[in-house]
């Protein structure tokens, strides 16, 4: 049985900027700079992305899954412009986990060149407050692996609460890993 989400969706993804950072839907010229970023090792330890990060596989993400997140109404997948250059610099997403009870889980990588900057931060805080809004979530998580400092920092300037540490919750790069469940609410 597919998934079918009780939520109300709009017909055309949004985008939004804050006049540092845009974040918008992924255009199929976004997928060079998506294979770059990918190969970087910060980028590949902390996400789930396949390893190794071909070409192809930057295209699929861009031009297939994607959009299919948005027309399935499963989540929506954003890239993270700088709002100064124009340059594509990382990913921002929601996952619709429960449409009836209206909680979404939310992830971000950035590319590393574009670090230190807030822009990370300021995309986050764009996709939340849209998801906690017009996108009719009333609970957002993230999880984060406990050694992962620097997502847990843009956890925490963005609104998100620790709500504690779940032991052995994934699996990755080879090892059960330990995640922090990090919360916002309406």
């Amino acid at each position: 049985m597919g998934f079918v989400s009780e939520l109300p969706w709009p017909t055309e993804q949004p985008g939004f900027t804050d006049g540092v950072v845009s974040v918008r839907r992924w255009e199929l010229n976004d997928a060079p700079w998506v294979y770059k970023a990918c190969q970087e090792e910060a980028v590949q330890r902390w996400t789930h992305i396949t390893v190794p990060y071909r070409i192809e596989d930057a295209e699929g993400f861009v031009g297939v899954y994607a959009p299919h997140q948005w027309d399935s109404r499963q989540g929506a997948a954003f890239a993270i412009i700088d709002a100064n250059s124009g340059v594509g610099v990382g990913s921002v997403g929601l996952m619709v986990r429960d449409s009836r009870s209206r909680v979404g889980e939310v992830g971000y990588w950035l590319n590393y060149t574009a670090s230190g900057r807030g822009l990370t931060s300021r995309a986050l805080e764009l996709l939340s407050s849209w998801a906690l809004s017009d996108g009719q979530m009333v609970r957002l998580e993230l999880l984060i692996e406990t050694e992962n400092t620097a997502s847990r920092k843009v956890a925490e300037r963005t609104g998100y609460s620790l709500e504690g540490v779940m032991r052995q919750k994934v699996f990755h790069r080879g090892a059960q890993r330990d995640v922090a469940m990090y919360a916002r609410t309406l």
